[in-house]
């Protein structure tokens, strides 16, 4: 008896950029969890889905959903797994009776959706997303994703530039003593350390930032509040999350940091922690759901988070793994990036590894299989 095809779709966070050049956001994902499943017996089709940056969550979860109807064919199983604001997109789409812009509608689709996993998802909010919705947030903002792709694309941002960006930013995390005008210079020095064609796709990136942020207000504790009031779960699927917590900086890391440049870097994650510290919506977590935090992380406190999203806001249905790592740790771009060329995010002294890497992914994995409809 010839079994069904099963197809995983891999959706991507914040940015939403699948691939920026010769980047791509999942590709040490796509290895892992293709052969995690293959061990397992599925030799499912991975698909790397690409949304709309930063477009609001009805638009993106559209753009998922036609993603979808243009790889899938009636009676094959289905797998949604998105990191950051992808696992909101994957919840809205599989809410019963949703209506998305330009009238899609995933009812044919939804009865054979397995899993719906989040990885690192802010289902409470985050409390950066405030913080970056001012003016000066917007700057912050733009440079964080230079120095970002800069880093796991091309490898470590110069250290005069990463320097420069932890003296805007301070050691207080606040944006207080950040000066947009600043930020802008080292946004332009980060540029020109691309090549012509990648600075191109980088600020054709921002120019669609800029013409559509309707996401970040929604990722405020206020707004997902509402969302999750109007979210309901689908009967037949099986929710899971992955989450993760980022060692709480301290000033004995910054000690700690072998070189200028670790020091620089760790001191722009600690301002990007503690601006995600500041407060979110908690969660009433259940027996099991609070065992498995426990088991990993011992007591979790309202200020954990992996950089980008509080630790606590990540949990929704069955935890699947938890780890310590940030947030981009769990897309193998940590020291070492699960044995490819890409570098670090930030230096965040998590000790994530190629180890965790794989037991997390591992783990994902077998939610898959157990949820196969």
């Amino acid at each position: 008896m010839a079994t069904r095809k099963h197809h995983v779709y891999l959706i991507p966070g914040f940015f939403g950029f699948a691939s920026f050049g010769e980047f791509k956001y999942f590709s040490h994902v796509h290895r892992a969890l293709g052969g995690a499943l293959r061990a397992r017996g599925i030799d499912a089709e991975i698909h790397e889905v690409r949304v709309l940056p930063t477009a609001s969550l009805p638009r993106r979860a559209s753009t998922l959903l036609a993603a979808i109807d243009s790889t899938w064919a009636p009676g094959e199983r289905i797998s949604l797994v998105g990191h950051s604001t992808g696992g909101l997109d994957a919840r809205l789409l599989m809410t019963p009776n949703v209506e998305l812009p330009g009238g899609g509608r995933p009812e044919a689709i939804a009865p054979h959706v397995g899993a719906v996993i989040s990885v690192a998802t802010p289902h409470r909010g985050t409390p950066l997303a405030d913080k970056l919705s001012s003016v000066l947030g917007q700057q912050l903002l733009k440079l964080l994703s230079a120095t970002t792709i800069h880093s796991i694309r091309l490898g470590k941002v110069p250290l005069p530039i990463m320097s420069r960006f932890a003296d805007a930013l301070g050691p207080i995390g606040s944006l207080l003593g950040a000066k947009g005008g600043l930020m802008e210079d080292i946004y332009r020095d980060v540029l020109h350390d691309f090549d012509d064609d990648q600075a191109l796709l980088l600020q054709g990136f921002f120019r669609q930032v800029a013409s559509d942020s309707s996401l970040l207000p929604q990722l405020g504790a206020p707004s997902m509040e509402l969302f999750n009031t109007r979210c309901s779960l689908r009967e037949g699927t099986r929710y899971g999350s992955v989450v993760l917590q980022a060692r709480a900086p301290t000033l004995r890391g910054t000690i700690k940091s072998s070189s200028p440049f670790d020091q620089a870097s760790y001191t722009v994650f600690r301002a990007i922690h503690a601006l995600t510290a500041s407060g979110s919506g908690l969660p009433r977590l259940d027996a099991d759901q609070t065992e498995a935090l426990r088991e990993v992380f011992g007591a979790v406190g309202d200020d954990a988070n992996d950089g980008i999203v509080p630790t606590l806001s990540q949990v929704w249905g069955t935890v699947i793994a938890s780890a310590w790592g940030d947030h981009l740790d769990v897309l193998g771009h940590f020291e070492g990036g699960a044995g490819s060329p890409h570098n670090d995010w930030l230096r965040t002294l998590s000790g994530f590894d190629g180890e965790g890497f794989a037991a997390v992914w591992g783990r994902v994995a077998d939610f898959i299989v157990d949820s196969a409809v």
